[in-house]
């Protein structure tokens, strides 16, 4: 199930972020400016997806993680299929060069890459920038 977070999910999202080396380790009150959705494994918060809505027609998926236990169970899909219903228009996305399970799910998903920033990222990858052509 994929619903909107509320505060009460924000400890939960902090846990997954830090378990979770490839998703933006954002402090945890940075989530409360955005939209966030959760994906839950019975009452348990199993990944989430933080994104903005930045024109009528084009948003921005900003953070997405799921927990190591609920890895390749279709809960990333289920977010990213969430994003694209609730979304208006196209989505873009940045992902790390070396992040290739996120990658191959945006790829699956639709999205294909529009432009790369060189040295973006502190750990010296490039940043893939995506955008979804299925919307």
């Amino acid at each position: 199930m994929i619903q909107a977070a509320s505060e009460a999910d924000y400890p939960a999202v902090a846990r997954i972020q830090a378990a979770v080396p490839e998703a933006a380790q954002w402090p945890l009150g940075d989530y409360s400016n955005f939209q966030v959705l959760v994906a839950l494994a019975g009452s348990e918060v199993a990944g989430f997806c933080a994104w903005r809505q930045t024109v009528v027609d084009e948003a921005e998926m900003l953070n997405l993680a799921v927990a190591p236990p609920y890895r390749r169970k279709g809960v990333g899909r289920a977010l990213v299929r969430e994003l694209r219903r609730v979304a208006a228009g196209t989505i873009f996305l940045e992902v790390a060069e070396g992040n290739v399970a996120a990658r191959a799910l945006y790829e699956e998903a639709g999205w294909v890459e529009v432009a790369r920033r060189k040295d973006y990222y502190s750990i010296g990858q490039s940043a893939i920038v995506m955008k979804n052509l299925s919307c």
